[in-house]
């Protein structure tokens, strides 16, 4: 049995909002419809474009596939190609190792056949230098370094000859009389403005007496070396000597005990005591000469020796004669030139000791020996140069070839007023000159 207190209490329901609650659920379906659309068209264009991708990676993998075959294909041949690559290489190996052998086997034998030529080449190096050097000998024309006839070593020389002039030619000291009347005329001679009693008197005089010494000196020595009558001084040696069919006996002619070095070296007795020799060679050498170059010139031929053996006799014979020449004591020549010397420098200045005037006859005896040395020593160079240029007194002053006392700064306000020692050079075709010695000056102001 209900209660119909409860079944009162219940309240009735309310029609409208049934119907809103309805209206509500239908709202919902429509939205969960108008979704499932929304989603299922979403499906659908993403199925779509799946579906073109899928064609499009499918057409893309139909040419890869393509492509994939072809090179394949392309592979296959390479690989063929590879294979005969790889059998040519082969075969070219093959060949190089077997040239290379070939050749290693040529190359052997080359060595055996170098070694060989090598050998050949230094036995003919040797010979060709052995041909040249005496060749070399025959054919050059200078001397060597350590030479004395060096133009090197004659510069000492003539070093020394300077010094041994001016120390003879001295007119300094008490113990010398100057003869001041005939040192003023040869300062005139020489057309020097210095007059005796002045500063610089006695060092002028000393220098012009170096110049006078010199220009005396060789005057005299050309003209007995080169006297024209060295044939009558041949018939002169041969009449000294006995005729081969004659016999000598102890009335006519006393012999004289033989030196045994003369007799080794074939020279006659008679020939040794010859005091001319020097002058015989220069003849005999200076005509042996001349019939040389007169064969070269007049005759064929291509060779150098003929050219330059007038050359090599003509330095040889100077050289020889400027180291034994005159060496013998007392010799005429040597004395009398000395003697002429000594007499030219007695008449500008005077010892008042005996012992000066022997002191001065020696030294003056070795120098004249030691500057017709230096005249030979000089004719022995090729070309010859000129050693008897000596620069006139006023001239202007030249660095290049004179040597004296003063600054670079004053040469144009300087002359020469003497010069002492003579230009030592070689003039060239071109008129160019190679200046062995300078000439040694003293300079005074320009007048």
């Amino acid at each position: 049995m209900s209660n119909p207190s409860s079944t009162s209490d219940v309240p009735p329901p309310v029609p409208t909002k049934k119907k809103k609650f309805l209206v509500d659920e239908k709202e919902e379906e429509d939205l969960e419809s108008n979704q499932l659309s929304s989603d299922a068209i979403d499906v659908a264009a993403k199925f779509q474009r799946a579906l073109d991708a899928f064609k499009k990676y499918k057409k893309q993998n139909g040419i890869l596939e393509k492509e994939k075959e072809d090179l394949l294909a392309q592979n296959y041949n390479l690989r063929i190609q590879v294979d005969q690559a790889r059998n040519s290489i082969d075969e070219l190996v093959s060949r190089i190792e077997s040239e290379k052998r070939r050749y290693q086997q040529r190359a052997n034998n080359s060595d055996l056949e170098i070694q060989d030529l090598k050998r050949q080449i230094m036995q003919l190096k040797t010979e060709a230098s052995q041909l040249q050097s005496r060749l070399g000998s025959a054919t050059s024309v200078h001397w060597g370094d350590n030479d004395a006839n060096n133009s090197v070593q004659l510069k000492n020389t003539i070093s020394g000859i300077q010094s041994e002039l001016e120390e003879l030619t001295s007119v300094k000291g008490k113990e010398i009389v100057i003869n001041e009347e005939n040192a003023t005329q040869l300062f005139q001679q020489y057309r020097c403005t210095m007059r005796t009693g002045e500063a610089k008197a006695k060092v002028v005089l000393s220098a012009v007496l170096q110049r006078l010494i010199l220009e005396t000196l060789f005057f005299h020595l050309n003209r007995y070396l080169l006297q024209s009558d060295a044939s009558n001084l041949r018939q002169k040696i041969q009449s000294q000597l006995p005729p081969a069919n004659q016999q000598a006996s102890p009335r006519q002619h006393n012999p004289v005990k033989p030196n045994p070095r003369s007799s080794s070296l074939g020279l006659p007795h008679a020939l040794e005591q010859n005091n001319n020799l020097e002058v015989e060679i220069t003849a005999t050498m200076i005509s042996l000469c001349d019939l040389l170059s007169q064969l070269t010139e007049s005759r064929q031929g291509s060779d150098d020796v003929s050219r330059v053996t007038p050359i090599k006799i003509r330095q040889q014979i100077y050289a020889i004669l400027g180291t034994r020449g005159f060496c013998k004591e007392g010799h005429p020549f040597i004395e009398k030139l000395s003697n002429i010397i000594l007499e030219t420098l007695g008449k500008y200045r005077q010892f008042k000791s005996e012992e000066r005037n022997l002191e001065a006859r020696k030294k003056t005896i070795e120098l004249v020996r030691e500057i017709v040395h230096l005249y030979f020593r000089l004719k022995a160079l090729e070309p010859a140069p000129e050693f008897n240029e000596f620069i006139e007194a006023g001239s202007s002053i030249q660095n290049n070839v004179m040597d004296g006392s003063w600054d670079d700064d004053s040469t144009e306000d300087l002359e020469v007023e003497v010069c002492y020692f003579p230009i030592i050079s070689v003039k060239n075709k071109d008129n160019t000159r190679k200046v062995l010695c300078k000439g040694q000056v003293i300079t005074r102001p320009k007048q």
